[in-house]
């Protein structure tokens, strides 16, 4: 514990905050359809009953929407860890007579209750009651957990609770969370560099590796023994939609206008890019003489891999939201404003308003510009927040203070 941190008054958690956000997100997970993604799981579940689980690796699914409108070939990429997850969320289904779409909505939102209170734990002696707040009642967190419908804020939550059992030095026991974050999507892999540089001595990194790796197993059997060519296969082909987002929107903007070999050098390694400068910039903070907390870290490497990466989806605004409560209130608050704003247009040009039964289907040309606009704007905002991440390491003002027994 910092010397001063008697100084500093406890910050309460939002109860009332993370109460009606949660309802919030219930109601809009009972009276909406949701997003694409919210649809695509129950057609998941009808082939894993039907067709069982290698059918749906090998041939994804394929649907209409409800306006008729038949979509591509949808591809299941997730870890095998869900397809357990998805079985039972299906017998929640059967017994209540709710759709599975609204219990996947609702264990996002009940991951974001632990998230508030993951974070709330390694701040609430650090004057951010403010900051918790705006992160309890956050628009990203609304709208992806109650309306969008996909498991990245689950994700996020065992990827904070990570962070948190490192901080308070039960590398074990993060080792397992870490593994079950990567059991829910491989996003996590991004920070693992962080997580074994962060740690203090090479025995206890391998036996971290080690149990993060058996967690990931055991959670995806029996799936990954019975197919795990054909799963591996599937996950690792997976690639974002590209061409609307940060830099390889940009170099797509210069082919139109005759500069077709900037775009021809940056398109193939764009992906890679991103992975790189993520895997790097723990060894840049290692090189600091008082290097951030892992919290910080974490911030840092989410915005950057973000910002650097060719393909987006709304729902990736997800990852961001627990991070940034490293950097106060204004910044917090202007961040989750803007990419509330950009979720909100885009949701309401795709489900034609918001109303009983609301389903976001594939954007028409009608408002395209704008809401590229506004998408572009978000990703200036992504910059702005990774250059204050670069003013707070520089600062170490949250350095070794997240915690009172971190590092």
């Amino acid at each position: 514990m910092p010397a001063d941190a008697a100084e500093i008054p406890s910050t309460r958690f939002p109860a009332w905050a993370v109460v009606a956000a949660l309802l919030a997100k219930a109601f809009l997970a009972l009276t909406t359809v949701g997003a694409n993604d919210a649809l695509t799981w129950t057609h998941d579940l009808s082939i894993l009953r039907i067709e069982g689980p290698a059918n749906l690796y090998r041939e994804g699914v394929q649907y209409a929407s409800p306006s008729g409108k038949l979509y591509q070939r949808q591809p299941f990429i997730h870890p095998p860890g869900v397809v357990s997850g998805l079985y039972g969320l299906g017998i929640l289904q059967d017994v209540s007579g709710l759709p599975l779409a609204f219990w996947m909505r609702l264990l996002c939102a009940l991951a974001d209750v632990g998230t508030v209170a993951v974070v709330w734990s390694l701040f609430r002696g650090a004057g951010t009651a403010g900051s918790i707040l705006l992160l309890a009642l956050s628009p990203i967190s609304v709208l992806v957990s109650g309306f969008h419908g996909n498991t990245d804020p689950i994700m996020v939550f065992f990827v904070a609770l990570t962070v948190l059992l490192v901080e308070r030095r039960r590398p074990g026991w993060a080792a397992v969370a870490f593994g079950l974050a990567a059991s829910i999507k491989l996003v996590p892999l991004i920070y693992l560099p962080a997580m074994i540089v962060y740690l203090p001595r090479n025995t206890v990194r391998a036996r971290w590796a080690a149990i993060a790796a058996a967690t990931w197993v055991a959670a995806s059997m029996p799936w990954l023994a019975r197919y795990p060519g054909l799963i591996l296969r599937t996950m690792l082909s997976y690639g974002s939609a590209t061409g609307l987002w940060g830099f390889y929107f940009l170099s797509g903007l210069l082919k139109t206008m005759g500069m077709a070999g900037i775009h021809d050098l940056y398109a193939p390694v764009a992906r890679w890019a991103a992975l790189l400068a993520a895997a790097l910039l723990p060894f840049v903070f290692k090189a600091l003489a008082s290097r951030p907390s892992l919290f910080v870290q974490c911030g840092a490497i989410t915005f950057l891999f973000l910002f650097l990466s060719p393909g987006f989806g709304l729902q990736y605004l997800a990852w961001t939201v627990p991070w940034i409560v490293a950097l106060g209130i204004q910044p917090a608050a202007a961040y989750y404003a803007i990419a509330g704003a950009f979720m909100i247009a885009v949701y309401t040009e795709a489900a034609g308003g918001w109303h009983a039964n609301a389903y976001a289907d594939l954007l028409t040309a009608k408002h395209f510009t704008m809401l590229i606009l506004m998408g572009f704007v978000c990703w200036i905002a992504m910059g702005v927040v990774l250059w204050r991440y670069a003013r707070l390491a520089l600062e170490h003002r949250y350095a070794g203070r997240v915690s009172a027994d971190g590092h």
